[in-house]
Parts: structure tokens; C-alpha cells; sequence
């Protein structure tokens, strides 16, 4: 009886360890008057991330671990220029993501980009759907720096997008 009662405690801890109630997604962009490209670095919890990953393409990531997937680059790359996130300058010129590091830390995944830039920005349309395919409760939060001004802008299902007059 012990012993059972052991096995589903454990079993309630492990579930547990991997399920979080709020679905949230932090997305950093930086942008600096005259520089050539916008630095964006996302947040999102481990977990998500692989089961976005796994949902949309079969494949399981192991993040961080020993038999971490050898794609985890392409996929990550794959996933958010899939139409789940966009930037628009200008009104018309989007411009792709480059991928240039992830970092883990205890239970997220930081996911870093460059996105470069041709010109004088005047305007930004950004899409933000990460995660939006996985949970109908998914927020994505992005805070946008500009010459160190910061502004604060929220993605949900029912809004997807912003633009940002710069």
C-alpha cells in the first residue's frame, strides 16, 4: 500500500514539475536608432517550446539534456518563421529572423535573433503567435526598447498584433 501510494505521489510530482498554470511568453526587442538590425530575445517555458515543437513537427527536442535533439537549431528556426512571429518595417519589408543562440535557465528557454534592417525604420508591424497553436490561454508579452525607451505590448489570441511608430 506504501509502496503504491509512493508511486502516485511521485507520479502527481513529476506531472506537476512540467505543468504550469499560466501560459506566458516574454519577448525582448531592442532596437537602437542608426543600427543595422533589431535584437529580439524570447522567453518561453522549456515544456512549451517542446511541446509546440512536437506538435507541429513530430520530434522531440530534450532541450538542454544529453540526447538534445541535433536539429534543435532548424526546428526553433523553423517554428518561429513559420508565420507564428513576423516583423514588418516600413509596410513593406520583412525581413527573416537569424537565429544567433538559445540559453536555458531551470525551467525556460531564452531563444535569441537578430533581425536586420535596410534603411530608416519608421513603423514596425509585429505578429506574435508563439505558443498561440498549442494554448488558447497563451500571453505573449513584449517590451520594446528604443534608444532605451521602453514600451510594453500584449499578444493574445484575440490580439496578434502591433505596430509601433518609432
Amino acid at each position: 500500500m506504501n509502496c503504491c501510494l509512493c508511486y502516485i505521489f511521485l507520479s502527481f510530482l513529476s506531472f506537476t514539475a512540467n505543468y504550469h498554470p499560466v501560459h506566458v511568453s516574454i519577448l525582448n526587442a531592442e532596437y537602437t536608432t542608426g543600427k543595422s538590425s533589431i535584437d529580439l530575445s524570447f522567453k518561453v517555458f522549456t515544456s512549451d517550446l517542446e511541446l509546440a515543437l512536437a506538435h507541429n513537427y513530430s520530434v522531440a527536442m530534450n532541450f538542454g539534456k544529453a540526447n538534445e535533439n541535433k536539429d534543435v537549431i532548424s526546428y526553433i528556426n523553423k517554428y518561429f518563421s513559420s508565420g507564428i512571429f513576423s516583423i514588418t518595417v516600413n509596410n513593406n519589408y520583412q525581413p527573416k529572423l537569424v537565429f544567433y543562440k538559445k540559453e536555458i535557465n531551470e525551467d525556460a528557454i531564452w531563444v535569441h535573433f537578430k533581425v536586420p534592417l535596410n534603411g530608416k525604420v519608421k513603423v514596425l508591424f509585429i505578429t506574435n503567435m508563439v505558443l498561440l497553436d498549442i494554448y488558447e490561454d497563451q500571453t505573449n508579452l513584449l517590451i520594446f526598447a528604443k534608444d532605451g525607451k521602453e514600451m510594453g505590448y500584449r499578444f493574445t489570441s484575440n490580439q496578434r498584433d502591433a505596430k509601433i511608430k518609432i
